[in-house]
């Protein structure tokens, strides 16, 4: 019976290792509905600490739709979800040729209401932020998104 209990154990742990890091939830998540400023939650040194959590937090839309040519597959959570671009509130995105501004996800059943929104309407998102490899910018995992109200 030990044994038995001891493999369920390992086979879970093997399980959460490999969903990635979105299925991982933290034990020291602020209260559901927290504000957090989206510059920290999208900070790769914060990030993982908001992880599973339910915050919610303020952002300027830029545009409906991922960035063209980049493949977010590696983020867990991003697949069948409509993404839309965003910056930190009075952010400007960036004109290089590798700025990737900060990307939404949320799932399409929902998704409807991003192509009402205008460029720089001010947004409040709510979710929490998935960490992918290193190297591959933090997304934001939305469950919810509506107009700030001002």
């Amino acid at each position: 019976m030990k044994q038995v209990a001891r493999l369920l154990l390992i086979g879970g742990g093997l399980l959460l290792a490999r969903t990635g890091v979105l299925a991982q939830v933290n034990k020291a998540c602020p209260a559901p509905g927290t504000e957090v400023p989206f510059a920290k939650v999208i900070n790769e040194a914060f990030a993982p600490d908001y992880v599973g959590c339910d915050i919610t937090t303020r952002v300027q839309f830029v545009a409906a739709g991922g960035t063209p040519n980049y493949y977010w597959g590696r983020v867990k959570g991003t697949d069948g979800k409509a993404p839309f671009r965003v910056v930190v509130p009075g952010d400007q995105p960036g004109t290089g040729p590798f700025d990737i501004p900060p990307h939404v996800f949320l799932p399409k059943d929902k998704a409807d209401v991003i192509f009402s929104f205008k460029k720089g309407d001010l947004l409040i998102i709510r979710g929490a932020p998935s960490v992918g490899p290193p190297g591959i910018p933090v997304a934001f995992i939305a469950t919810e998104v509506s107009l700030a109200k001002l």
